[in-house]
């Protein structure tokens, strides 16, 4: 298990979600990326896992426009579209990779 972040930070004018994590290492993700890797059960079916979420129906331009902490593990994020149901957790965001930041 990952222990949390040192930092979160929402930073409004690239639309990215900072973190820096206790190891150093730091991570930037777009509000898009995030959007369409939500894996709530309104976008990944429960049973099968496979995406019901059309991603091509995600805005480019969407934002995040809230987040809130989850207890010790995880973050919950409001985007522009209304979309509030998917957690992510500290696991989660320190292995996600963001293709454009690779």
């Amino acid at each position: 298990m990952v222990p949390p972040p040192k930092a979160v930070r929402l930073d409004k004018t690239t639309n990215r979600l900072e973190l820096s994590w206790p190891d150093g290492h730091a991570k930037s993700h777009a509000a898009h990326l995030l959007r369409c890797e939500c894996r709530c059960a309104s976008c990944v079916d429960e049973v099968t896992g496979v995406r019901i979420l059309d991603i091509a129906s995600v805005p480019a331009d969407i934002a995040i426009v809230g987040a809130n902490l989850v207890g010790n593990y995880a973050i919950k994020l409001v985007f522009s579209d209304g979309h509030d149901l998917g957690l992510f957790t500290w696991d989660r965001l320190h292995d996600l990779d963001d293709p454009a930041t690779t």
